[in-house]
């Protein structure tokens, strides 16, 4: 993949064979959804950073330190180990951006009570993401330093690793990070979680699901419309 598009060029070719074999869950696709609105939710869904893949985690720790000061003057204030190991219930493992401690109960309008008082050490004070401030910085996509997972969110790919992948956007019934202490994650966070008076899922995502189909080879827009 051209890196002209992305700094994770291995990412994407896995992701473009993906979206080229899987199914699309187009029911899930018509659930209404708000529109992402950064100064309300303060980015509620970098709450707890993100886990990487092995090239996005050797990529980042890279461009952390080549571009230190470039993200410091964007007002990113990194530790000394912006990329570390996590684990979270046994179901997630590895390299994944670090957080640090933040005041969000009752600071960020409806909060979910569940979720820590953390953020994402690429999560600005006005709630923008380090990474694309610096890939917009110097001329690039938006999405170009940022995670997969980051930039797909709130769409999930379920069934990679049975070889029957399938596009879902998880709702508060089927989010699979639910249990008894902890009410769910992408359903829960704005732009996730169902919104009566929203449009259909498919057009508030609609800038994603054109990218993913395109990495594909698919319109995966043309399908959902009707």
């Amino acid at each position: 993949m051209d890196r002209v598009i992305t700094a994770y060029p291995e990412t994407l070719k896995w992701l473009g064979e993906t979206v080229a074999a899987m199914r699309v869950d187009a029911a899930s696709l018509q659930r209404p959804l708000s529109r992402c609105d950064l100064s309300s939710c303060r980015g509620t869904c970098c709450h707890d950073g993100v886990y990487l893949g092995p090239e996005e985690a050797a990529v980042l720790r890279s461009v952390v330190a080549e571009a230190r000061d470039e993200l410091a003057e964007l007002g990113a204030e990194l530790p000394d180990q912006a990329v570390v190991y996590g684990s979270w219930r046994g179901l997630a493992s590895g390299p994944k951006t670090a957080v640090r401690s933040e005041a969000r109960h009752g600071v960020v309008a409806d909060y979910p009570p569940h979720f820590p008082e953390t953020a994402c050490v690429f999560l600005l004070a006005d709630a923008r993401c380090a990474l694309q401030g610096l890939a917009l910085r110097r001329g690039l996509p938006p999405w170009y330093y940022k995670p997969l997972t980051c930039w797909m969110h709130p769409l999930a790919l379920d069934g990679v690793e049975e070889d029957d992948p399938v596009l879902v956007l998880h709702d508060e019934t089927n989010d699979p990070q639910r249990y008894p202490d902890y009410d769910g994650f992408a359903c829960r966070t704005p732009c996730g979680k169902t919104c009566p008076d929203g449009a259909p899922a498919w057009e508030v995502l609609g800038e994603e699901l054109q990218f993913l189909g395109k990495l594909g080879g698919r319109d995966l827009l043309e399908g959902l419309r009707g």
